[in-house]
């Protein structure tokens, strides 16, 4: 029987629009923090300060390894342009071949 790949890290994020979500994705490529990152045009409706808001956002969908995982929550505390940033991860099992080549793409020591 053929062992499972290592799971992978999905970190779900938003930004305000696509040219800062762009921004935050090329700096967690770029510091081989996560191997790929996804982009999807959204509406969001939430309560903030007592008053229900709707704004259109870009959510991120990030892949990463275990040990890349707190260095991606860290830069996207760090980086975001929003105080209160929406970041929500979970576990999720990658084919052998994706999850071969995500692991080889992220060097958080780099």
């Amino acid at each position: 029987m053929a062992q499972h790949p290592d799971p992978l890290w999905l970190v779900l994020t938003t930004e305000a629009d696509q040219q800062r979500a762009s921004a935050l994705a090329e700096q967690l490529i770029s510091r081989e923090l996560a191997a790929c990152v996804s982009f999807q045009a959204i509406q969001s409706c939430y309560r903030w300060e007592g008053r229900v808001e709707r704004a259109d956002e870009v959510q991120l969908l990030i892949k990463t390894t275990a040990p890349g995982l707190n260095a991606v929550l860290g830069a996207i505390e760090a980086l975001h342009s929003y105080n209160n940033p929406e970041i929500l991860h979970w576990q999720a099992r990658p084919s052998h071949a994706y999850g071969a080549w995500a692991a080889a793409s992220i060097n958080p020591d780099a």
